[in-house]
This record gives structure tokens, C-alpha cells and sequence, in this order.
């Protein structure tokens, strides 16, 4: 039986302008001044492209070549080289459209590429029908190529503005992929800096039909960012009563055991004894939840674009620890000063090493982290996550089989082995890196056996 939500917000009406309006449709039909595409291109078929170049920088080549990239949701798949014949004002060439294709992205250039028209850094982006429509997820792809996904080989700018317009294009042509896409689309919307947004966000929680923890986590998580104590407050009971022994449950608990343990150590009546305890239980705690399981090699780039491995083999038999972070996450960011000091403990231990990996970011991820990272200064080596074929997962998070969302952190030994995990910062400090050191130690000895 699914869950209905009924939250009551405050009746708020969203406008759109008839410029907007016309600025979707413009979207929605991806017809440009220079590249038009006489009839709907549809997956294993041949297709026809015609190019007028008298408005691109193009306009005075002998020769030019297409590029088409074609992508498999937001995943680029292959790419044809295409020689255009001029005839008249225009030049026309076809390929054929591989299988599985959702997505089409053009490039123009001179037969050696030095000059290029790929509409000012825009794109050229083309939906692949369906039935008569843009086919499900070509709208999300898009998305998804302007919103700070993977870099995509036609050099586009990234666009939030206009990645969330495609995407609320995905919903409109079909509105059966919100439910897969929801997370991500959610996430626009909350970071939008759109007013509209918001209130669209808050009217799709209120209409949410859903009997998954995550979702009803995710909307309980926006109405406490955006006050709505009351229906926070109506979730957060709903999730206990329904999923006892859930992640939010276990978030929770952890919760209330660092407030707890912070409220007993900053009394004045807590003896050193006592303090004693609380560390051995960590301590307990840590050893009780020791794992061995061999982790699958990662590979992602750090904010300078170089290429980093994490698995077995990787690391000369060092212990790494992983951080999952996001700029957006408040306890990721409140944990960082301690894991600054957990990082000075082991500055000089060579067998130890750190990487934050920044992940489910919303925007550019790239330009994101190098922006937070330039304001605080952090000595963190900072590896971007890459979002999966499926729009809702990223490689490394998905990866190393992460729950319950972030701050997440894995300890891995010298084998390539994960030894512990730790979801989630209480806001206490000591426990942090009480609790992190014990990690890191018992794979440092495990190294050893």
C-alpha cells in the first residue's frame, strides 16, 4: 500500500511568463539557427542533418566536417565522423543512429579542427524519438550534460539555469521518469535559487506517493531545510513507525548517542573514569563492527584532472581512508575540523592516506569543490565522483556500497580491503576522531597479520 503525503504549506502560486513559456517550448522542440534535422531521429535508423554555417564563424570553409556524439542516457556511448556536401547555402550529411541512443550532440568543424562551432559553447543537443516524442530520458541526459556531470567531448559550458529546464522538459514529455529521476530533480529544485522552484518543490512533496524509506527521508530532510517543522515533524514520526530498523533510525540513534556522549563529557560531574568508559565503548564499538571485504578498484580525478586508482593493488600497501562529502551537506563540512586533526595525527605515518571524495554534488562539482576548497584552505586531496548510466547513482558511492547517505567513510586496508565503515557526524568531535583513529590503527594492524 503506498504512502500518501499530505503536507499543508502555505498556498503559494508559481508563475511562468510568457517568455519562459516559449523558452521551454524552444527547448522542447531543439531546433537551432544553424543545425535542423528535417525529420525525427529515431534510434537504428539513418538520420539527415542539414548545417548553415553563414551565421557560425564556419561561414567561409571549403570543407567542414560533423561530429556526432551520440550518448545512452548520460553516458556518451560512440561518436561519427560525418563529411558535409555544400549545396547551395547549405551543407547535408546522414549517419545512422546506434541503438540505444537517447541523445544526440553535434560539433562543427574545419577538416583539421582548429576551428570549431559547437553554438558558443552551448551545444547543439537533439532528443532521439520515441513513438513520435523525444524518447525517455533524451530531456535528462541533457540535464545532466549541462548540470556538472562528466565532462562531454563537445567542450559545453555548464548551464544550471538551463540543465533544470531540460529537465523539468524530461517530466513534462514523460512524466513516468520522475520517479527514477527524482532525487536528482529534487535537488535542482532546492538548489535553485528560483523562488518559483522552491514552491514547486514544495507542491510535488505535498502530491509525493511513495512507500520508500529514501523518499520519504529525502522529503522529510527539504521540509526541515525549508521550515516546515510540522510536516518534518509528521515524517520524522511516520519513518520510525514504519521502518523500525531503518537507515533513519540508525541515523538517528547515532544521533542521540553523540549528543549524549557530548552532553556527559562537557558536564563538570564526569570524572575521568567515566570519560574513560565512554573512549572503551568507542573503542568496543569500532572492534565489534571490523568487516573484511575486498573492495572493486576505483579510478576518478582529482580538481586538477589527474587520475587517481583506489583499490586492490593501489596505495603500496598503504591504508586509505575515504571520505564522501558534498558542498551542500552541512554535517559533512562541520566534520571536516576534525578530520583535519585525525589527518595531523598520521602526518607522519607514510602508511596512511586521505582522499575526500566530493559526491551527489548539485551543479559543477569541479568548479564546486575547488571553490570551497580555495575559501577554507582544507590540506584535503579532493577526488569528484562520476554520476553512473542510472541518473540517481555515482561511481565510487555506489562503488564501495555505501547506505544512509553522507558524510560517509570507509577504512581500507593495504590488501584493498574495507576494514570499517562510518556513516553520518553526530556534531562531537572527539568521538569523530576517537572513533576514526580506532579505525585506522586496527587496519594499520591488520596490515601487519
Amino acid at each position: 500500500m503506498k504512502i500518501y503525503l499530505m503536507v499543508k504549506t502555505m498556498k503559494m502560486k508559481i508563475l511562468f511568463t510568457v517568455i519562459g513559456s516559449m523558452f521551454l517550448l524552444h527547448a522542447s522542440a531543439q531546433q537551432y539557427e544553424a543545425l535542423k534535422i528535417p525529420s525525427d531521429p529515431v534510434s537504428g535508423k539513418r538520420s539527415i542533418l542539414t548545417y548553415k554555417a553563414e551565421s557560425t564563424l564556419l561561414s567561409a570553409q571549403e570543407v567542414l566536417l560533423a561530429t556526432v556524439y551520440f550518448y545512452s542516457r548520460s553516458k556518451q556511448t560512440g561518436e561519427e565522423k560525418v563529411g558535409l556536401v555544400k549545396k547551395k547555402d547549405t551543407w547535408n550529411g546522414a549517419f545512422k543512429i546506434p541503438d540505444s541512443t537517447v541523445l544526440l550532440s553535434f560539433v562543427f568543424s574545419t577538416a583539421d579542427g582548429k576551428l570549431i562551432d559547437n553554438n558558443h559553447n552551448k551545444g547543439y543537443l537533439i532528443p532521439v524519438y520515441e513513438k513520435g516524442k523525444p524518447g525517455a530520458f533524451s530531456y535528462a541526459s541533457m540535464a545532466a550534460i549541462l548540470g556538472g556531470g562528466p565532462p562531454d567531448a563537445a567542450g559545453l559550458k555548464k548551464d544550471q539555469k538551463q540543465a533544470l529546464v531540460f529537465m523539468k522538459e524530461e517530466m513534462r514529455v514523460h512524466p513516468e521518469s520522475e520517479a527514477k529521476l527524482r532525487s536528482s530533480f529534487y535537488n535542482m529544485l532546492a538548489n535553485s535559487p528560483e523562488r518559483e522552484d522552491k514552491v514547486e518543490l514544495l507542491k510535488k512533496l505535498n502530491e509525493l506517493k511513495s512507500d520508500k524509506e529514501e523518499d520519504l527521508m529525502m522529503a522529510q530532510l527539504y521540509l526541515s531545510y525549508f521550515g516546515g517543522k510540522r510536516q518534518a515533524d509528521s515524517l520524522d514520526r511516520l519513518l520510525i513507525e514504519k521502518f523500525p530498523n531503518g537507515n533513519y533510525m540508525k541515523t538517528k540513534n547515532r544521533q542521540a548517542e553523540g549528543a549524549a556522549h557530548k552532553m556527559t563529557s562537557e558536564s563538570p560531574k564526569v570524572s575521568s573514569q567515566e570519560n574513560s568508559i565512554n573512549k572503551a565503548d568507542i573503542l568496543k564499538n569500532v572492534q565489534e563492527n571490523q568487516v573484511d571485504e575486498p573492495l572493486s578498484p576505483l579510478t576518478l580525478k582529482d580538481l586538477k584532472g589527474n587520475t587517481v586508482s583506489i583499490g586492490t593493488g593501489a596505495g603500496s600497501g598503504k591504508v586509505i581512508v575515504l571520505d564522501f562529502w558534498a558542498t551542500w551537506c552541512k554535517p559533512c563540512i562541520a566534520s571536516f575540523p576534525a578530520m583535519q586533526k585525525v589527518m595531523e595525527q598520521y602526518r607522519n605515518n607514510s602508511s596512511v592516506q586521505f582522499f575526500f571524495i566530493c559526491t551527489m554534488e548539485q551543479g559543477d562539482a569541479i568548479k564546486n569543490a575547488n571553490a570551497f576548497m580555495s575559501k577554507n584552505a582544507y590540506p584535503f586531496t579532493v577526488l569528484i565522483d562520476e554520476k553512473t548510466d542510472d541518473m540517481n547513482l555515482y561511481k565510487a558511492y555506489t562503488g564501495c556500497k555505501a547506505e544512509g547517505g553522507i558524510p560517509y567513510k570507509l577504512i581500507i586496508d593495504g590488501k584493498g580491503h574495507v576494514r570499517s565503515r562510518k556513516v553520518g557526524f553526530s556534531g562531537n568531535e572527539e568521538e569523530l576522531i576517537t572513533e576514526l583513529s580506532a579505525m585506522i590503527d586496527m587496519a594499520l594492524k591488520s596490515n601487519k597479520q
